[in-house]
């Protein structure tokens, strides 16, 4: 899969080396760094960049059999010896001959692996130097390096630049460029943090086949290949080690972080000091205990893949016999046991893989959290653990699965507390999973007619409210939950669930400041309930991102969202929460205008999705749809609409309505404006229907956007009362200003000021035609020029307002003076250069200022400079 891929994630490095072997005082550069990292490639790409006609190249590579002989790296460079009439002072001979190699051009002698030197040989690159040659050198770090080469770099002669790691975004552009197409930004990340950015392991795993391709995402998943070649790199590192040793390496590989009490007690102290000695294992301090970590995340990966199946077992089980030796004070310890129990096939009790099973669920390890739940039933855990493995599927969005385990634990539960658990499990999944509506409700009510206790009476309802709010119905979701506070207060697993039913109802409802005050105090007590159920974390987390968007405060719902990528992000395994982040981070950078960016994110979003219908895939394809409408891709976006439409659960009507609102940008992409209009004013009706004044806000905005201000401004005036944030009042203010360009300026540069630069430059360009219309035809210039601008930061979105839009009119000759003003030239340079007089250059910029609308050299470089705004994802790649 591996292509050759362009030189990336070094670009900075590479302009310092060529400037260092080119130009100035310097003789070369020795580049140092790990091995892996990219010397010889970075080398290798100033070689090739190198003029032919002004420098000569000779390449050397240092090597462990050459360096026992002298000039052993020069050999194939240097005649036999200094002849006949040669000389027999020192190596004269030597330098000459190489010095021949270059006749009238400038001689660069390119030594790999210089730290391999003979002491001949590093001599003779000292005196090279000495004459005149320049030297490109590499260097393994922490290696000894021969005399005279590093007093080449201490004296300044030949400065030294250290390489280090790729950067996680380097990685990220290094992987995209390597099989040719987006790669998912948590795989990018996860990948990085592996190889911790080393070149050589990214390349080798892509390799092993590590990356596999959905709906044209390439992403990881799955346990890593571990492959010969990566053995070799590993075992290279790792060096030799005796028995005790190899004990030591593969209890910390299989146990890490671990106890580094319980690895000596296993083996020896000499054999963990000689280990930690070498490098091989890190010890670290985590409140007041010493751990032991491998060095680098792929040593664990080839230790245990070469420790056999019966040795593997026996570790893991000493280490879980040691741990529990301890007590098992801290939480973390309760889950590792269980899962070195579990590999180690030694599970004898249900009640810690029952408690390991919550812990890696609200750690969101789904894929480990079901099968400690298996393990746990295997063992006899009864309803109990039947239970929490159905919600751990269903968490995992395997609700076939979940159901049948439930009406397997409904023929066990006996008490009231039991067939409540399980009534209310199995609520949750046939609405939230499989889209039964009817069936959930006539499970709940069911229930609730059969059990008369008070808590268990909360548990069914606050289930329910979850169901009606999922569906749209506000005002009957909040009802539910005032009832069940009034029955008296609730056991905090219910109150959280209460909780975040009314943080979602009040984000979809416009109540924003509400919904985040109501997150906020149950996360303030999420201590209480979070083991119990860690899906409602994920609810209240929901609730609190769109409050912020809903709010038009894009800047923290972006930290919001990114955060939580990246944690969900580091396990990988829970796929709903990764896609629902991904794409309200493409919700995100649509409204910023990053259409490139938000199209990115959107595939990492539907590049997790099955075949089958699933919650927030309307959410997930919707966005999709929006944005691929946005850029101008109406195939992709008629297909990515169809799947929302086709995969949407019918119980998911609040969370998915983003693909109500992407019909009318398909539309819109197609040409169809009217048609467009009237499928946002009917989508706006939907939501009013429902109490969804955050949606009905945005469908409404929709309208004033697709040009028809006059269908949606008294409507729009009311939302202002309805829903919180600076987001609103803009909206409305935008419809009340139609026509008016003035208003409609002011209204620009307030969006521009929030960070919304598509809403911005249409904006702009509707008071551009505003002044047309009314005759003022500088102000329409300035307009249409600030349109222009602000378009071009809008990774190439296409809306009917902007391609109404005209592009900034200037002369040939003002065309050429500009882009050199964008270039950085004063006037005197541009006159000089273009045969001019520096007066015939000011009178040229002086019309094109007028003629663009613009007042100075600065707003010319904004208007006509390179785009502003990364196609990729923002921060990411």
């Amino acid at each position: 899969m591996w292509s050759p891929s362009p030189f990336v994630g070094r670009g900075t490095q590479l302009d310092k080396v060529r400037a260092l072997l080119t130009h100035g005082t310097a003789r070369g550069v020795v580049i140092v760094g790990a091995p892996g990292v990219g010397k010889t490639r970075l080398a290798a790409e100033v070689i090739a960049e190198l003029n032919p006609a002004r420098f000569t190249v000779v390449r050397a590579q240092a090597t462990l059999a050459a360096s026992a002989l002298p000039y052993g790296a020069f050999a194939h460079l240097l005649p036999p010896g200094p002849g006949a009439g040669g000389r027999a002072d020192g190596h004269g001979w030597a330098v000459d001959a190489l010095l021949a190699r270059s006749g009238r051009n400038t001689l660069v002698v390119a030594v790999d692996d210089a730290h391999r030197l003979d002491p001949a040989s590093a001599a003779l690159v000292a005196d090279v130097v000495a004459r005149g040659a320049r030297l490109l050198a590499t260097v393994r770090g922490g290696e000894e390096v021969p005399a005279h080469v590093r007093r080449l770099w201490r004296n300044g002669l030949v400065p030294s630049l250290e390489l280090g790691p790729l950067s996680e975004t380097e990685t990220a552009r290094m992987l995209a460029h390597s099989v040719r197409g987006q790669v998912e930004a948590a795989t990018a990340r996860r990948l990085w943090r592996i190889t911790e950015g080393n070149p050589l392991f990214l390349r080798e795993l892509v390799l092993a086949g590590a990356l596999t391709e959905s709906r044209g995402v390439w992403r990881q998943k799955g346990d890593l290949p571990v492959v010969p070649r990566l053995y070799e790199l590993i075992g290279g590192r790792i060096g030799e080690v005796d028995e005790e040793e190899r004990a030591a390496l593969e209890l910390v590989a299989f146990g890490e972080p671990v106890g580094l009490d319980i690895v000596t007690g296993l083996t020896s102290p000499g054999a963990v000091r000689r280990v930690v000695d070498r490098e091989i294992v890190l010890v670290v301090v985590d409140r007041r205990r010493r751990l032991a970590r491998l060095a680098h995340p792929l040593y664990g990966e080839v230790i245990r893949a070469r420790t056999g199946d019966l040795r593997a077992r026996n570790r893991l089980r000493a280490l879980a016999e040691a741990t529990e030796a301890t007590g098992l004070r801290r939480r973390d310890d309760v889950l590792r046991v269980a899962v070195w129990r579990l590999q180690s096939d030694s599970v004898t009790d249900a009640a810690p893989m029952a408690a390991a099973c919550r812990l890696a669920w609200a750690a969101h390890d789904v894929d480990l959290a079901v099968r400690l739940g298996r393990a746990a039933l295997e063992v006899g855990g009864g309803v109990d653990a039947a239970v929490t493995l159905a919600a751990v599927l269903h968490f995992a969005d395997r609700p076939g699965e979940s159901e049948a385990a439930l009406r397997r634990a409904a023929d066990a539960a006996v008490t009231d507390g039991e067939r409540a658990l399980v009534a209310a499990a199995r609520a949750r999944v046939l609405h939230g999973g499989l889209g039964r509506a009817a069936d959930a409700y006539r499970v709940l009510d069911a229930a609730e007619a059969a059990i008369t206790a008070p808590e268990w009476r909360q548990e069914l309802l606050a289930v329910k409210a979850s169901c009606e709010v999922l569906s749209g119905r506000i005002e009957p979701s909040l009802a539910l939950t005032a009832r069940v506070r009034a029955m008296g207060p609730p056991v905090p697993r219910v109150a959280a669930r209460l909780s975040a039913v009314e943080g979602n109802a009040f984000a979809w409802s416009g109540r924003t400041e509400r919904a985040t005050a109501v997150v906020n105090a149950a996360l303030a007590t999420a201590r209480d309930w979070r083991e119990e159920i860690p899906d409602a974390l994920a609810w209240l987390g929901l609730a609190r991102l769109t409050a912020r968007v809903v709010a038009g405060d894009l800047g923290a719902a972006e930290d919001l969202a990114d955060a939580g990528y990246r944690a969900l992000g580091e396990s990988g395994t829970w796929d709903t929460g990764v896609t629902v982040l991904a794409a309200v981070r493409g919700q995100i950078c649509r409204m910023r205008g990053e259409v490139g960016a938000a199209v990115r994110w959107c595939r990492d979003a539907v590049a997790r999705f099955g075949d089958t219908p699933a919650g927030f895939a309307g959410l997930c394809f919707g966005e999709l749809a929006h944005a691929l409408a946005l850029v101008g891709d109406v195939p992709a976006a008629e297909e990515a609409l169809a799947e929302a439409e086709r995969r949407a659960l019918p119980t998911y009507l609040a969370p998915d309505f983003p693909a109500v609102a992407a019909r009318a940008w398909v539309h819109a992409a197609r040409g169809d404006v009217g048609r467009a209009i009237d499928v946002a004013v009917e989508g706006a009706a939907r939501a009013r229907a429902h109490g969804l004044a955050a949606f009905e806000l945005f469908a409404l905005h929709d309208v004033v956007r697709l040009g028809a201000a006059g269908r949606a401004a008294d409507r729009l005036a009311v939302l202002t009362r309805q829903v919180d944030g600076a987001l609103a009042p803009l909206c409305a203010r935008h419809a009340a200003a139609a026509g008016d360009g003035a208003g409609l300026d002011a209204v620009s540069a307030e969006y521009e000021r929030l960070g919304l630069t598509l809403f911005a430059a249409e904006a702009a360009a509707q008071a551009a035609a505003a002044h047309e219309a009314a005759g003022r035809t500088a102000a329409a210039r300035a307009a249409s020029t600030r349109a222009w601008r602000v378009a071009r930061r809008c990774q190439g979105a296409r809306t009917p307002a902007l391609t109404a839009m005209a592009t900034p009119e200037v002369t040939a000759r003002q065309r050429q003076i500009i882009q050199l003003v964008v270039a950085g030239s004063s006037n005197r340079e541009i006159a000089e250069r273009l045969g001019l007089s520096v007066r015939t250059v000011e009178n040229h910029l002086l019309r094109a200022y007028e003629r663009l609308g613009v007042g100075d050299r600065a707003e010319l470089a904004d208007l006509f400079g390179p785009p502003g705004g990364p196609a990729g994802h923002g921060g990411v790649t």
